[in-house]
C-alpha cells in the first residue's frame, strides 16, 4: 500500500471522526426510583417519590422526567413532572411530594421524555402496585389540648412535616430549617391527630410556614397556648 493511499486513508478516517464527534446523542437511563417495592401509607399522608436519572448521551440536554400514579380503576390520580437540565454522565435526583387520598391500591411508573413525545426510559416497565393506601390514623385518644383558633407559641426547636406521623417528610418553606425555634407563634388550623404515640395539631406560623406539629410527649410539652 502506497504512501499516499495510507495517507488519504488516515485523513479520510479524521474527518469522518470530526463529522460524527459532531453528532448529538442524546439518550438517558432510569438509574433508580422509590418507592420500589410495596409501601402502606394512611389517607391523607404525604409520601416522597424519588426518580434518579443519568444522562447518557454526549449532550447538555433538558429532559422530562414523570412519575404516574393510577388507582384500581385505572384513572390517573398522580401526575409529576419537572423539566430538568443534566450534562453528559451526570445523574440527577427529582423528588415529588404525593400525597394518598384513598385506601386501596395504587400503581405507579417513572419515565423519562426527550420531549413531550419521545419517551427514553421506563421503569416499571408495566405500572407496579407501589403505594397502599389505608385508613387515616384515628384521633380517638387525642387530647383536646387546643381547639381550632388557638394561638400557640413553640417550647422546643419543633419539626414541622407534611402530615401527622414522624415519617412524614418535614415540610420545605424558604423560612423553614430544620425546626421551628422556640417561641415562634402561630395558630391552630386543624388537630388533633394521634399518630405514633403522639397528638399532633397542624400550624400556621407567623413566619409562613405550615404543617403538623407533635404537642409534646409525656408530661413535657412542646407547644403552648398563648392567652389572649
Amino acid at each position: 500500500m502506497s504512501v499516499r493511499r495510507v495517507g488519504l486513508m488516515l485523513i479520510v478516517a479524521v474527518a469522518l471522526a470530526i463529522i460524527l464527534s459532531g453528532c448529538a446523542r442524546i439518550t438517558a437511563t432510569i438509574e433508580s426510583y422509590s418507592p420500589k417495592d410495596p409501601l402502606q401509607a394512611a389517607v391523607g399522608e404525604t409520601i416522597p417519590l424519588k426518580l434518579t436519572v443519568v444522562n447518557t448521551g454526549n449532550r447538555s440536554t433538558q429532559f422530562l422526567l414523570r412519575a404516574l400514579l393510577w388507582d384500581q380503576q385505572g384513572r390517573n390520580v398522580g401526575k409529576y413532572e419537572a423539566w430538568v437540565n443534566i450534562k453528559p454522565n451526570e445523574r440527577v435526583t427529582q423528588t415529588w411530594n404525593h400525597t394518598v387520598t384513598g385506601e386501596g391500591t395504587f400503581t405507579l411508573q417513572f419515565q423519562v421524555w426527550k420531549d413531550t413525545t419521545t419517551q427514553l426510559d421506563v421503569k416499571p416497565k408495566d405500572p407496579q402496585a407501589l403505594v397502599i393506601g389505608k385508613p387515616a390514623e384515628t384521633s380517638a385518644t387525642a387530647t383536646g389540648k387546643f381547639k381550632l383558633g388557638d394561638k400557640v407559641r413553640t417550647l422546643v426547636n419543633l419539626k414541622v412535616r407534611t402530615a401527622p406521623g414522624v415519617n412524614n417528610p418535614e415540610v420545605t418553606h424558604v423560612n423553614y430549617r430544620g425546626s421551628i425555634p422556640p417561641g415562634i407563634e402561630g395558630q391552630i388550623l386543624d388537630g388533633p391527630k394521634s399518630a405514633d404515640g403522639y397528638n399532633w395539631w397542624k400550624v400556621k406560623f407567623i413566619t409562613g410556614v405550615e404543617g403538623w406539629c407533635a404537642e409534646g410527649k409525656g408530661s413535657e410539652n412542646w407547644l403552648e397556648k398563648v392567652s389572649g
